[in-house]
C-alpha cells in the first residue's frame, strides 16, 4: 500500500508527513528518516496498519520522492474493499479495510445495502472532501 505525501517535519527516525488524499498529519517511522526534507513530496510504501493515534501512524517499508505530489493517473479503476457503516440517498458511508478511514461512496443504487455489509468498490477518482468520496464505477458484496 502507497500514501503520496509531503514532508513537515524531520526527526530522527520518523517524518511527520501531509497525506494528499485526505489533508491528514502522519507520522512516519522510518530509519533513514534523515535522508528527506520538510517540503519533500513522497511515496511511502507501507504494509496498510495504520494505529487510531492522533496524530496516526506508521512504519514505512521504503520511502521515495517524487516530483510531482499526486500518484500517476491509473489506466484502470482502483479497488477498495469496506464495510457499510450508513446508508444515504445516493451514497454510502463506509470504513475503508486498508487503512480503517471513513470514505463516502456516491452510487445511485446505495438502497441496495445494508449497514455491517461488506463490499468490493470500484472507482476511479477521489474528491478530497471530509470524508474523501469515490465515485463507484461497481460495487461488489463479500461473503
Amino acid at each position: 500500500m502507497f500514501v503520496y505525501a509531503a514532508v513537515l517535519r524531520v526527526n530522527s527516525g520518523n517524518l511527520l508527513v501531509r497525506d494528499f488524499e485526505n489533508n491528514q498529519e502522519v507520522l512516519v517511522h522510518f530509519r533513514n528518516a534523515r535522508n528527506f526534507r520538510p517540503g519533500d513530496h513522497i511515496r511511502i510504501e507501507f504494509n496498510g496498519q495504520m494505529t487510531h493515534s492522533i496524530p496516526p501512524q506508521i512504519t514505512a517499508i521504503s520511502i521515495q520522492r517524487i516530483p510531482h505530489p499526486v500518484p500517476p493517473s491509473q489506466s484502470r479503476p482502483t479497488e477498495t474493499r469496506a464495510t457499510v457503516l450508513q446508508r444515504r440517498n445516493n451514497s454510502l458511508l463506509v470504513r475503508d479495510m486498508s487503512n480503517n478511514r471513513q470514505l463516502a461512496v456516491n452510487t445511485p443504487h446505495a438502497h441496495h445495502f445494508c449497514v455491517g455489509q461488506r463490499i468490493i468498490v470500484k472507482y476511479d477518482s477521489i474528491i478530497m472532501n471530509n470524508p474523501p468520496e469515490i465515485n463507484a464505477i461497481d460495487i461488489t458484496t463479500v461473503c
